[in-house]
């Protein structure tokens, strides 16, 4: 019996995802590259994943790797998940700055030996850009910080 490869389990994931954000951005209008709809950018953005994880699927059932070491690291995975968990969370109860610091400390956790100090210089100029991008240049209405529930 053949195992299946890590590589075509991994896109396998990426297509699904990219399918249904493609079949949930459908709801949007789309519009045209002139003048972008709400659905523009999720839809082809979604496709071009959709796309290229298909492609690697099919790359990793033409071409398999047997030198491959086919292991999940589990501590990168847990804690890009847990980062965007806790943005989403974050964001929703505390505001754009406080949960780009949440953001960027669990990610920083998925690899040893990454320092606090460089966690929090990150978040900082993160922080400042975030604000001058989305609130100076386009005018975002995002709340910086919120406090309550």
């Amino acid at each position: 019996m053949k195992t299946v490869s890590l590589r075509l389990v991994v896109a396998a994931l990426l297509a699904a995802i990219g399918l249904t954000a493609f079949i949930i951005g459908l709801n949007y209008d789309f519009g045209s590259a002139r003048r972008m709809g709400p659905g523009y950018f999720p839809i082809v953005l979604s496709a071009a994943l959709t796309l290229l994880a298909l492609a690697e699927c099919a790359s990793a059932i033409l071409k398999p790797d047997p030198t491959s070491a086919d292991t999940l690291v589990w501590r990168p995975l847990i804690a890009i998940l847990a980062a965007v968990a806790g943005f989403a969370v974050t964001i929703y109860l505390f505001g754009l700055i406080p949960a780009f610091f949440v953001v960027i400390g669990l990610s920083t956790l998925s690899e040893r030996g990454y320092g606090w100090k460089p966690a929090v210089i990150l978040s900082i100029i993160t922080c400042i850009g975030a604000w001058l991008l989305f609130s100076q240049l386009l005018g975002m209405a995002l709340p910086l910080f919120r406090l309550g529930f």
